[in-house]
This record gives C-alpha cells, sequence and structure tokens, in this order.
C-alpha cells in the first residue's frame, strides 16, 4: 500500500494547514499526536478561509508506504514514519520544498491479521533534539533530530512479553521531563518509562 503526502502553498502541521503568501509565515510546530499540548488545539496564525485567486498552488508531493501515522512539523522540518517493504523507515524532509534530508530505518516482521496495513500505527514525537518512535511491532527507537542518527533502541515485545492482539503496537510515545512513556501492556508491564537520553528503564507501571 502507498500514500501519498501533498503539500500546497501551506505548511502542514498533521492535518493543519496554515497559508504562505508573500513573506512567509511560521506556522506553530506540531511535535507529536494532537499538537504542542496534546489537545488537538492550533494557536498559530489565523487561517484562511477563501482564496480569491483559486486554489493554492501545489508545492510538492511524494509517494510513500504503509502506515497509519500522521507527519508531524518541527521548525523547517517534516518527519515521516511509515513502512517500506520489510522496513519501518524514518523520514525528515524539508517541509517547503519536499527534498529529502535523511533516512533512518530498520527491519520489522509485522504481520497485519486482517492483512489490511502493516505499517506503524503510531506518530512520531520530537523533544529536546530527538525524534521518538513506537512501531507496529513494538520496537521503540529514538533518533537524533539533526543528522538521523540512531541512538537507542528497545524491542518492547521481547523485553515485556506483550501479546500482538488485533493491531499491534499502536500508541505514540509521550516524553515529559526526561522521560519516554510507551503503553506497553505486557503481563509485568502496562506503562513504561524510558530514560529519553540512554532508553534505560526508569520504572513500569502493571
Amino acid at each position: 500500500m502507498t500514500r501519498t503526502v501533498r503539500l500546497s502553498a501551506f505548511r502542514l502541521g498533521l492535518s493543519v494547514f496554515i497559508v504562505t503568501a508573500g513573506a512567509s509565515l511560521m506556522a506553530q510546530d506540531w511535535p507529536q499526536f494532537l499538537g504542542p499540548d496534546r489537545n488537538g488545539q492550533y494557536d498559530g496564525p489565523a487561517l484562511a478561509t477563501r482564496w480569491p485567486g483559486g486554489a493554492p498552488p501545489e508545492l510538492w508531493r511524494r509517494s510513500v508506504g504503509a502506515g497509519f501515522a500522521g507527519p508531524i512539523v518541527v521548525d523547517t522540518r517534516l518527519l515521516l514514519f511509515h513502512r517500506i517493504g520489510g522496513e519501518e523507515v524514518l523520514e525528515s524532509f524539508d517541509a517547503e520544498t519536499g527534498e529529502p534530508i535523511w533516512r533512518y530505518a530498520y527491519k520489522t516482521t509485522y504481520r497485519d491479521d486482517f492483512g489490511f496495513d502493516e505499517g506503524p500505527r503510531s506518530s512520531p514525537v520530537v523533544a529536546d533534539g530527538r525524534v521518538f518512535t513506537f512501531g507496529a511491532q513494538g520496537q521503540l527507537h529514538a533518533v537524533d533530530l539533526e543528522s538521523g542518527a540512531g541512538l537507542w533502541s528497545v524491542d518492547t515485545r521481547a523485553r515485556f512479553r506483550f501479546s500482538k492482539a488485533f493491531f499491534g503496537a499502536a500508541g505514540s510515545p509521550l516524553v515529559e521531563d526526561g522521560r519516554v512513556l510507551a503503553n506497553i501492556g505486557g503481563p509485568d508491564a502496562g506503562i513504561v518509562a524510558f530514560d529519553s537520553s540512554s532508553g534505560d528503564v526508569l520504572w513500569t507501571v502493571t
């Protein structure tokens, strides 16, 4: 399955688009699922409701792989987490031009019980110069935002022995005060807090 990411004369923040006209307006960052405050609320410049000259021109378009993870935008970067073949892939693009900046990928063998879509389910999270992803198979990764270098990873399914269930791992991580919180769902680890710098387990809640 392939999808298409398109950017018109807008700045993308998940499903939020900001008109850019003349001197480019700086849109609000959308660094995680549901936005900066995780409430789905947009507080940037007012959205245009009419375009007298017609619809804004499309700036760029890219075909992408499988998955349900919405893109996020931080500064001038658009980050996309998707699956291509046997890999889950995190890619960084220039939000204005669509030009690739870096690509980070790792192997996955996840299979959807319904045969519908085998890509990642959860959007990435950006905090403190790092990008955190939680793939459908339960692989939690931390990647350097600037370079795309992998910093650490944890195979949470192997470590905490959770069942795949119907939809695999589907919750976006939450990053607070140097902790990455993930909904694991294992018999001894419902919610797990990882150190955002090292990936070390800080605590678990059943």
